[in-house]
């Protein structure tokens, strides 16, 4: 499996898995042992346990950068991501590994997944919304919408 087709979560979880020391430098303008590492770790977990980790990596984010994290959901990151201190060195290393071995294309389509009901809709999957369809003449429309939490960007569940 090339580094270039894993995206920036992806190869976090897979540094995270590698036998990269917690407490690593960067040797140099191109660190070729980071590339191995991250190679080892995907090699390790294997491709769907990687990608999937990587969903659920990403799904924390997007509630944790909303303050929206549940105790519930924080226990299962916590599981799956023991050392916070190697999970941050995991990302921030990943994000340099952009410079070597830049991100295909298709690698950067991964679904942020939420491990837990949805504490926004509890998991129903849409919203009762309200939507300005002309603010000058007042018209506006009500009624349900994809939730803005855990369904993707096109609204398709």
């Amino acid at each position: 499996m090339l580094v270039e087709d894993l995206s920036g979560m992806e190869r976090a979880v897979a540094l995270y898995a590698s036998d990269m020391p917690t407490d690593y430098r960067l040797q140099g303008p191109v660190d070729t042992t980071l590339i191995g590492w991250i190679s080892q770790g995907a090699a390790r977990l294997g491709r769907e346990e990687t990608r999937r980790r990587a969903s659920y990596l990403l799904g924390h984010r997007k509630l944790w950068l909303r303050d929206m994290t549940t105790p519930e959901i924080d226990r299962r990151h916590n599981e799956r991501f023991p050392s916070a201190r190697r999970l941050k060195l995991a990302e921030s290393m990943a994000s340099t590994s952009y410079f070597w071995a830049p991100v295909a294309p298709a690698a950067r389509d991964i679904p942020a997944v939420i491990d837990g009901p949805c504490p926004k809709c509890d998991d129903a999957g849409k919203l009762w919304a309200r939507w300005v369809i002309d603010a000058e003449a007042e018209w506006y429309e009500e009624g349900y919408g994809p939730c803005w939490v855990c369904q993707p960007e096109d609204g398709a569940a």
